[in-house]
């Protein structure tokens, strides 16, 4: 696979853009599959299957408007002293690359990268998420069928394959989207072979809602970014810092919307997925068993156990230092709400934890954006809204910190695979003799030169 990036076989606009159209065949084609797929192993309504879908199509799209004017070289001017002469920057395609997916998202997380691995030139290792088993089937036989072998292969298995796919095989890069625990795992498991990474590792992102938000759209819009897919999406709210004096109208507007969203008895709506994996089903089982017994839920806080789904559920905490549902990310349809004074008490609370993948701001105006902005550090920052950012193909996506590190979409997509290779160009003539020995005398000149 690595033979067929070195030979140039991969370099020309036509072989990239024909990967591209095999792409768009298999989305064409398998979406009634893949929704399927989606159904069986995550108890997702074909509307939210084809969010994951759209944004796929979306972007392929945006590529194959954008790939040609992406690849073109770029010019660079040289300093005096390297006339004549010409810089330029040519991305070039860095190899075969390792592609480790996640099962919220399971063809999104796979496909996504996948693109922009093929758009820059490159050959690529997919590994799907176990997690997922009907969609990591299904991923297996479609990419088989579209591409040769030797442009994209799919291994399916556990932690222990992918495990030996990072001690066994150089890659020339890594994108995994997960956990931080297995993050450092595969971060470590690179260094042996100095292979660069990107960590898509979601995080813990709040959600600021000042005194002058609308009570009524900030609570639709954030039931339905923590209740998309389940709660099982990097990119939902994990709390909300809401202005004291608008907390009983957003509790109130948040009831009057599950039931707008989800019905009077939400855990029977066909909108609402289903949590992945029996043992944190039962963690969050007794984290909201906790929440009730302290008297701290607001909305919800019922389950199903034999259907591994949780109904909208809204929790209040008093004591964000000592409450177990502030510990971690949630990754569940539960949103814990804690009141604050104002923005500057929210931002002391953002900037105590680890930098998020996404904070959103409801409310306020631009000097508040700026303060937010100044003020915090996270992977996006969106306002008056949450989620949306994931399907934005203009805008690069990825965390910083703990919530990771490099991106993709878009052109940040094209970079993250790409090598940045500078061309210098310069005729044999003329030769000055100033930068060759001997050099006594010359130093002022050069430094007048050299600036």
């Amino acid at each position: 696979m690595r033979a067929l990036v070195e030979g140039g076989t991969t370099r020309p606009l036509a072989w990239r853009l024909e990967q591209l159209q095999r792409l768009g065949r298999l989305l064409e084609s398998a979406e009634p599959a893949m929704l399927d797929a989606l159904a069986s192993d995550l108890g997702r309504s074909a509307m939210e299957g084809g969010f994951e879908l759209a944004a796929l199509r979306q972007e392929l799209r945006h590529t194959r408007r954008h790939l040609a004017g992406w690849m073109r070289p770029r010019r660079r001017p040289l300093p005096l002293w390297a006339w004549p002469g010409q810089g330029s920057v040519r991305t070039e395609p860095l190899g075969c690359v390792l592609i480790i997916g996640a099962w919220n998202y399971p063809f999104e997380l796979c496909l996504h990268p996948l693109l922009h691995a093929l758009a820059a030139g490159n050959t690529a290792v997919v590994k799907p998420s176990e997690l997922s088993p009907a969609a990591a089937a299904l991923l297996a036989e479609l990419l088989g069928r579209h591409f040769e072998p030797t442009v994209v292969q799919v291994v399916c298995g556990d932690g222990a394959v992918a495990a030996r796919l990072l001690e066994r095989e150089r890659f020339d890069h890594i994108l995994f989207t997960g956990g931080e625990r297995v993050g450092r795992l595969v971060m470590a498991a690179a260094a042996r072979h100095l292979t660069p990474v990107t960590l898509e590792l979601g995080g813990r992102n709040p959600a600021i809602v000042l005194a002058d938000a609308d009570p009524t759209i900030t609570a639709r819009r954030l039931l339905w970014g923590r209740c998309l897919n389940a709660g099982q999406t990097c990119l939902a709210p994990n709390h909300v810092l809401v202005a004291a004096g608008l907390r009983e109208a957003l509790v109130a507007a948040f009831r009057e919307q599950s039931r707008a969203l989800y019905g009077q008895d939400p855990l029977a709506s066909p909108d609402l997925g289903q949590l992945v994996g029996a043992a944190r089903f039962a963690r969050l089982q007794g984290l909201l068993a906790q929440a009730r017994e302290k008297g701290q839920v607001l909305l919800g806080g019922r389950w199903d156990e034999a259907g591994r789904r949780i109904e909208p559920t809204v929790v209040a905490i008093d004591d964000p230092d000592d409450d177990p549902l502030l510990r971690e990310e949630l990754f569940a349809p539960i949103l814990p709400l804690l009141a604050v004074a104002d923005l500057e008490e929210a931002l002391t609370l953002v900037r105590r934890d680890p930098k998020p993948l996404a904070l959103y701001l409801f409310g306020g105006g631009a000097s508040e954006r700026e303060r937010a902005l100044a003020g915090s550090g996270s992977g996006s920052l969106v306002v008056n809204d949450t989620v949306i950012q994931g399907g934005m193909a203009a805008l690069p996506f990825g965390g910083i910190g703990a919530s990771g590190m490099g991106a993709y979409h878009g052109e940040a997509g094209f970079l993250t695979f790409s090598h940045q290779r500078s061309v210098i160009c310069r005729p044999l003539r003329p030769d000055p003799p100033i930068r060759f020995p001997p050099y006594a005398g010359r130093l002022g000149l050069v430094r007048r030169l050299m600036g």
